[in-house]
């Protein structure tokens, strides 16, 4: 798959078939995420891999999952995800200006390389992290970040561009339809996108 393919139409999931991934792929994915850039490059993440059924199930009970269309957004257990990467900083390492730039460039190298492979991906930043933290057996000065849901899709997830001017809470809602199909709206480019000045066109 293209570099554009993966980002264009790379889309959350929130429910999976019950096909378990490969470790390799799995560590694929984390290998993606260590060849990211870093600040300072002190490389202050780890990654924790969950795929037995006990620790997943542990897990799950951690996170919140789909505000905008919680409970139906939530996956059964029958299409819940079959492995996570677990993202975690180690806070001596972290540099003067966070980890946050850090998490996003791996957690998205993470999701391309994934879609890329046909694996559908849940970015999860909505967590009881000391509980996770407690599950995982994290040392005492690594934390939880983010939480990445795994497993082959089990639904289709497309993107809708809104018109121009469509912005505000109310139209960015994601949904599905009736036959579990989920869109996700985004935002018109002309209302993101300026040249030499805030509103230049």
């Amino acid at each position: 798959m293209e570099t554009r393919q993966a980002i264009w139409n790379r889309r959350s999931v929130r429910s999976f078939s019950q096909e378990p991934l490969e470790p390799a792929l799995l560590r694929d994915l984390a290998d993606a995420a260590r060849q990211c850039p870093s600040a300072a490059n002190l490389q202050p993440l780890e990654y924790v891999v969950v795929t037995e059924k006990k620790q997943r199930d542990e897990l799950f009970g951690c996170l919140k999952w789909a505000a905008y269309t919680a409970p139906v957004g939530v996956p059964d257990e029958a299409h819940r995800p079959t492995a996570y990467i677990v993202v975690c900083v180690r806070q001596q390492d972290v540099a003067p200006t966070g980890s946050a730039f850090d998490v996003g460039a791996a957690t998205m190298s993470i999701l391309l390389l994934a879609h890329d492979q046909g694996v559908g991906s849940c970015w999860i930043r909505s967590i009881n992290r000391p509980r996770a933290a407690k599950l995982l057996g994290l040392p005492e000065g690594i934390e939880v970040d983010s939480v990445i849901a795994l497993g082959r899709p089990a639904v289709e997830a497309v993107a809708v561009d809104l018109e121009p001017g469509q912005q505000g809470k109310e139209v960015i809602r994601y949904w599905d339809d009736e036959t579990g199909k989920h869109f996700v709206p985004k935002r018109s480019l002309v209302n993101m996108l300026h040249w030499q000045h805030h509103g230049g066109k």
